[in-house]
Formats: C-alpha cells, sequence, structure tokens
C-alpha cells in the first residue's frame, strides 16, 4: 500500500459525502490507495453512510475515535493506516482536479523525508459582506512548486491538506491532544506545534508545496460573523506567540515577536486612512489590531 487518504470528521455527514465523492472519483478503485474515514465520535449518520459506502467500495475503511478532538483523530489514524505515505483532507473541503495524480507523481521518489502539502482554496456558503477581505480564507505557501523556506517550514501546512511518511511521523512526536479543533469548539494550533517539534528533532526533514494539490475548502456561514474572526484570529496570534515563546530562545523570541508586531502595527496604521475608502481594509485594520492583542495577551 502506498498512500492512506484519510478523513477526520465529526458530524458533517454532508460535507462528508462531498469530499469523498472527490476522492473516490480520483482514486478509481486503486490497489495502492486506501481512504481511512476517521470518525471522531459523531452522534449523525456517518457510520451508516460509511457501512453502505463500503459495499460498494471496499478500500474505505471506517475507525471510531471516541476521545473527542481532532488531535486524537490524527494521531489513531497513523495507528491504523497501511500506507507508507499518509494524506489528510479535511472532510469539509474536495480536492481539485489532478490533486492525486500531481502528489502520486512526487511520491514516486519514496523520499520519507519530504512532507507534501498545496493550497487551500475557499468555497462561501454565503457571501462575504463588502467589510470582509476574502484573500484571508486563502492558504498559499508558494507561488510555484518547490521547497517552503526555513521560516515557513516550521509553521508547516495545513493539517486538512497535507501529505507525511507514516514512518516520520512514528519517529516524532504526535499532533499535541491540548490544543487543536474539539467537537464543535474552535482550536488551532494542533498543526504548527506538531511541525515545529518534528523539524527541530529531524534536522533532515523538508516541505514541498505541490501547486495542483489543491482542495476547496467551505466557509460556513458562521466563519464569517465578525466576533468568531475575532475570536480565531486572537487564537492564533496567541498560540503563534506561545511557540514562538517555547521553541525559540529568550532573545530570539523577543526580535520574532517585536518584528510581528512593529509589521501589524504599519498595516493596522496604512488600514486605518484607506478603510474609509476601500471596505476591505476595514477587515485588514481590525485583523492587525487582533493579532497584536494575540501577541500582547500571551507575552502579559
Amino acid at each position: 500500500m502506498v498512500l492512506s487518504i484519510t478523513i477526520c470528521t465529526y458530524n458533517r455527514i454532508e460535507y462528508l459525502k462531498k469530499c469523498l465523492k472527490s476522492i473516490l472519483d480520483q482514486t478509481q478503485g486503486s490497489k495502492i490507495i486506501e481512504i481511512n474515514i476517521i470518525d471522531n465520535n459523531s452522534t449523525d449518520t456517518t457510520k451508516d453512510y460509511v457501512t453502505e459506502l463500503q459495499k460498494k467500495f471496499p478500500e474505505v475503511n471506517y475507525f471510531i475515535e471516541k476521545r473527542q478532538g481532532i488531535s486524537f483523530a490524527r494521531n489513531l489514524s497513523f495507528e491504523v493506516c497501511k500506507g507508507m505515505f499518509l494524506a489528510f483532507v479535511d472532510d469539509d473541503a474536495v480536492i481539485n482536479k489532478n490533486w492525486l495524480e500531481a502528489l502520486l507523481n512526487e511520491l514516486k521518489n519514496q523520499n520519507e523525508n519530504i512532507i507534501y502539502g498545496g493550497p487551500i482554496y475557499p468555497k462561501f456558503e454565503n457571501e462575504p459582506e463588502k467589510w470582509i477581505d476574502k484573500n484571508y480564507f486563502v492558504r498559499e505557501f508558494k507561488v510555484s512548486d518547490g521547497f517552503l523556506g526555513t521560516i515557513k517550514s516550521k509553521e508547516g501546512f495545513s493539517g486538512g491538506n497535507m501529505c507525511i511518511a507514516k514512518k516520520l511521523f512514528l519517529k516524532s512526536e504526535k499532533f499535541n491532544t491540548e490544543i487543536g479543533m474539539t467537537g464543535g469548539n474552535l482550536g488551532l494550533g494542533e498543526e504548527p506545534d506538531f511541525f515545529y517539534k518534528l523539524i527541530k528533532k529531524n534536522k533532515d526533514v523538508k516541505l514541498y508545496n505541490i501547486s495542483e494539490m489543491s482542495i476547496t475548502h467551505s466557509e460556513a456561514y458562521y466563519k464569517l460573523e465578525k466576533e468568531y474572526l475575532k475570536e480565531r484570529i486572537i487564537l492564533n496570534a496567541n498560540q503563534f506567540a506561545k511557540r514562538t515563546l517555547f521553541h525559540e530562545n529568550l532573545i530570539t523570541s523577543i526580535i520574532i515577536l517585536k518584528i510581528k508586531v512593529f509589521i501589524q502595527f504599519l498595516k493596522l496604521l496604512f488600514s486605518l486612512v484607506l478603510q474609509f475608502f476601500i471596505p476591505n481594509h476595514k477587515f485588514k485594520f481590525l485583523k492587525s489590531y487582533w493579532i497584536i492583542r494575540g501577541i500582547v495577551k500571551a507575552i502579559f
């Protein structure tokens, strides 16, 4: 078995159906690929749906992780997967055309010290208000195919669209089960925390961006609400600061955080005036303000 594609899911049956269809359309019953569903204790019809699907697609496997939290589910996926490499896809996303072909083409080299990832593009369930900057929801790690730089490698790829060798994971630390999404509660930071520790422990590891390994991610209506965005951005900045303080020495941490705050302060001043003329600069102004709040909160 070359590749295990894992979908960790929790009470998102309608999203899961679309996600699985996009994957099965590309795998076409391949003998070198399995698809593993890690059900994080769903209470909807997820199990019934997957059980019925298995009658037609025996390459689909179902596992349940009753401990609530995305990190628990991801850690279990490495225990049960049979593939040499394991790819993660978010349950509320679909893989785009050529996703599988582009990934398998890179996996031919069987380099277990390379982690692969690709862009994430949004699909809004509701049209965002004019003050929101849609680019905030786009995640691109590099403009073309190629290795990421050292700084970007530390933060890593999104856990919703990446591929890592099973052996590399097993000799690294697991996803931190104290952070990340838990059920329907907002949680962040398990992915960059994982990459920080992994790269520190394995100096030969490199991250490779595959432009065609892209997914389209659904953005639900509540993710466009001001309070949700505020909470998410502050939490993200707060965890960035804590990771920096924990993993870097004191002087390096101070330099990194000072530069981060200074850059955001400049952006805040720039958008302070432009928000009255260009609608999405209101979001950019608030985003910079929330990032500064998150960092300051972590320090003090």
